[in-house]
């Protein structure tokens, strides 16, 4: 009797320097949460703030809100890489350590928020590495963080959606008064987002046009690039997820991460 293949190694990939640190720790609890431990071997791995990865706690409840809303934050100080090659293998590289390898990786799944993860970047590092990983490609990754260019494809595509103005630096130093006079005729209310940042901060209504200087900043503290919408009434918000098919046989590349 054969035996038993050995469960595949997901890297469960959070935390991050973006401004959604906290909200990717908590999804990463609940996507940790969520895989069978008889079926995958997880291995947390937690990006600092200061852009470190390190080896995490494998314990979910380290991932939730604490006492009080406290929000939960990468903390362990045992570093690791990633190496590439025919198998990507974790190390161990803390400097007081001779290096260990801690195994090959199957795959990487990424739980990331916000720029610098959630916004093709990590994808670009894994494709470059050769390593695989779930979720979404580079460009697609690149777009969908970006409301903008989303919205331009969208449109390009046929697609409805809501009047929006676009504001960067340079057209707000060029002419401000026509800024704010496109963002008047959108109506009010209108919301006020970063147009690369994730739905978590820096997200503003505005009602009134005396408010709008001050939710332009809280934006911009977040991204110099800003989209200004205008409100769906009575609409319905409805999320889905989008998978892409398994479409027709190919043979990839060898070093080719083909995220699944």
């Amino acid at each position: 009797m054969s035996a038993p293949s050995p469960r595949p190694r997901v890297a469960v990939v959070f935390g991050g320097r973006s401004a959604e640190h906290s909200i990717s720790c908590i999804s990463a609890g609940s996507v940790i949460a969520a895989l069978d431990p008889d079926k995958y071997d997880v291995v947390p791995i937690g990006i600092a703030r200061d852009g470190s990865w390190v080896l995490e706690d494998p314990a979910t409840n380290r991932l939730e809100l604490g006492p009080g809303g406290a929000l939960p934050s990468v903390r362990s100080e045992t570093a690791v890489q990633l190496v590439p090659g025919a198998t990507a293998e974790l190390v161990v590289t803390d400097a007081a350590d001779v290096p260990r390898v801690l195994g090959d990786v199957d795959v990487v799944f990424p739980v990331m928020h916000g720029p610098f993860g959630q916004d093709g970047t990590l994808q670009g590092l894994l494709e470059m590495a050769g390593v695989r990983y779930v979720g979404a490609g580079v460009l697609s990754s690149a777009v969908g963080t970006d409301k903008i260019h989303m919205k331009r494809l969208f449109e390009a595509a046929g697609l409805p959606v809501l009047p929006y103005v676009t504001v960067t630096p340079r057209d707000w130093a060029r002419d401000e008064a026509g800024v704010r006079h496109r963002i008047a005729d959108l109506g009010l209310p209108v919301f006020v987002k970063p147009a690369r940042a994730g739905s978590s901060f820096g997200i503003s209504r505005v009602d009134d046009l005396a408010d709008l200087d001050a939710a332009l900043e809280e934006a911009r503290r977040h991204d110099p690039k800003v989209v200004v919408e205008a409100a769906a009434v009575g609409a319905r918000e409805v999320e889905c997820g989008v998978l892409a098919g398994r479409g027709p046989t190919t043979t990839a590349p060898a070093r080719s991460p083909r995220s699944a």
